[in-house]
């Protein structure tokens, strides 16, 4: 038997939705009944904007329509509003770690990592929707942290990758963390990630990354101070070394030594001043203020960042150097690296947070906040027990923020829709790299036939087998891409790496170069590279023409996941399965 279902598409497309089949049997009314949830997927990347707003005491500020075409029921603007600028940067940066798309094991460790660093701070986390999440994000994370260990015993970036030092000190710093934070941990897994930490501390120890040994050591030492299991005796042997190590690392350092009881405080008293002497600062008004650090390199495959060195030193000063006033420097230094949007990436967003977790400040008077946008006014207070306050609109009429104080507040407002033209006509973009896509029909004996997409639409019919190709060009060496390639819904995909698979499976190529991590799901395929060469790549895959219908194939995604705006997409098309 063969039901006909429509139903007309709500607005707003996002979550699943939910099919209820009941049967009964005429002859005996026997009953049965079946419920089936879809994904829904969006058609294509929605349009994200952000923006800091400061507002004096008792100033009215107009934000402006964003004057998009938005498709219907998918505006929203998100405006937070505290007192303290550093809360909405950290309920910025959470927002950030929660909404990054990709999820590979430093990804998911961040956004643990934020989330534990406020544990205590419901409001924020609030703010940014973890208030009941940290528990569990800091139980998944440690499985994956589990999953991605390699046969030498570091933590990699992808499952079945070749782990590095570094990446295995953050998860070990993490889950000491966790574990001083209540949270239940893995004993073993904890005791195992020491005792390799411990063997990189050797100087002959053979995975530190070449040109990084010294750095990698600190951040292994620097982790199991952390988790208490450090060695006093290579505290002293990296302080006597203090001038030849990074400025991240000798932060590091100086945090480390603060950590033992027993601390030479000469040796520490010296880390500390060196630690100074690397970062550079300048009179503005009268107020000193920091004005950068000393040059410095280092392999992206470890993540250097001005925010992460930033961070380390805001730890090492609020632990070693207690009112020393270039500490505030410091600090206000990392809040002005922060933006709507975070600090730049998931490594930098963490690493500010937990800098930042423990300084904000409660006001110390009640705040009348009012919002409106076209309609009543919305009055909201800000308190010691409400030190942010959130308004979450659908209309893009101007909105107004009313500073009803004599305190000055800032605003962070986010402003998502999905443009209304739909994802079959998205036009290919390109910001450092390109990416293309092409299909191809398989037919048994008979040479590929390529699939043209002719204006803006892809036929096949149902039944057909695919071959999807996708073309990367990548202008310079680069590390940590990330490629998505999303499918139409009404295709199969054959995932040739599953024992089952059948020989059709088998894409007629296999790609340029081996992908760190390669994953196939229902609505896409995945592959991502720890390190990329310059130069062109090729990637082929298998699909089968399943359902038949209209459906839209959204853009192809290249992205550097730690480099800002470095991405392409290609252009969308409609894909038409007919029988």
């Amino acid at each position: 038997m063969r039901v006909d279902l429509r139903a007309a598409a709500p607005a707003q497309l996002a979550g699943d939705v939910t099919l209820g089949f009941r049967i009964e049997r005429d002859a005996d009314r026997a009953k049965d009944a079946v419920e089936i949830a879809l994904p829904v997927k969006q058609d294509r990347e929605a349009t994200r904007r952000f923006e800091l707003v400061e507002i004096a005491p008792g100033e009215t500020k107009t934000i402006a329509p964003s004057g998009e075409q938005a498709r219907p029921g998918s505006f929203s603007r998100e405006t937070i509003v505290a007192a303290d600028p550093s809360l909405v940067r950290l309920v910025a940066g959470l927002n950030a770690l929660v909404e990054y798309p990709y999820g590979c094991t430093e990804q998911r460790l961040s956004l643990a990592r934020g989330g534990l660093a406020l544990k205590s701070f419901g409001p924020i986390l609030a703010a940014a929707g973890l208030e009941d999440r940290v528990s569990a994000n800091v139980k998944s994370t440690a499985q994956i942290i589990d999953q991605s260990i390699d046969a030498d015993g570091l933590v990699a970036f992808w499952p079945r990758a070749r782990g590095n030092v570094s990446l295995t000190a953050w998860s070990y710093d993490f889950l000491a963390r966790a574990e001083r934070a209540g949270e239940p941990i893995d004993k073993a897994l904890l005791d195992r990630l020491a005792n390799i930490l411990k063997l990189s501390l050797r100087s002959d120890y053979p995975r530190l990354l070449s040109g990084d040994e010294l750095r990698e050591r600190v951040e292994a030492l620097a982790a199991l101070a952390e988790g208490g299991k450090l060695d006093d005796s290579y505290v002293a042997e990296f302080s006597r070394r203090a001038d030849f190590l990074p400025n991240l690392s000798v932060a590091q350092m100086a945090s480390a030594a603060a950590l033992l009881p027993n601390v030479d405080q000469r040796a520490l008293a010296a880390l500390v001043e060196t630690m100074w002497s690397r970062v550079k600062f300048a009179s503005r008004n009268g107020v000193q203020v920091y004005a950068g650090q000393a040059a410095e390199s280092a392999s992206p495959i470890i993540l250097p960042s001005e925010t992460r060195s930033l961070a380390e030193m805001v730890r090492a000063a609020a632990l070693t150097a207690s009112g020393d006033p270039r500490a505030n420097a410091l600090r206000d230094a990392l809040l002005r690296l922060g933006e709507g949007d975070g600090w730049g990436t998931t490594n930098a967003d963490a690493a500010a947070i937990e800098a930042l977790a423990e300084g904000w400040r409660r006001p110390t008077a009640p705040i009348g906040v009012t919002f409106n946008d076209g309609g009543q006014d919305r009055a909201l207070m800000l308190d010691a027990n409400t030190p942010v306050v959130r308004h979450v609109s659908s209309s893009d009429a101007p909105l107004k923020i009313a500073n009803g104080s004599n305190a000055p507040l800032v605003a962070m407002i986010e402003t998502s829709y999905m443009p209304a033209e739909p994802g079959a006509k998205a036009q290919a973009t390109s910001d450092g790299f390109t990416i293309t896509r092409q299909g191809w029909r398989i037919e048994s004996g008979k040479a590929p036939e390529k699939i043209e997409v002719r204006d803006g639409v892809l036929q096949v019919k149902q039944g057909d087998l695919i071959e999807e190709t996708a073309e990367v060009v990548n202008p310079e060496d680069r590390t940590h891409i990330a490629i998505s390639i999303p499918l139409a819904a009404g295709f199969e995909p054959l995932n040739p790496n599953l024992a089952t698979a059948p020989a059709e499976a088998q894409p007629s190529m296999a790609p340029t170069l081996p992908p760190t991590w390669v994953a196939f799901g229902d609505d896409r395929v995945f592959y991502a590279y720890d390190s990329l060469p310059k130069g062109t790549y090729r990637f082929a895959f298998r699909l089968r023409a399943q359902t038949a219908g209209a459906y839209t194939q959204p853009p192809a995604i290249v992205a550097a996941m730690y480099k800002k705006g470095l991405r392409a997409t290609s252009a969308g098309a409609r894909v038409e399965i007919g029988k």
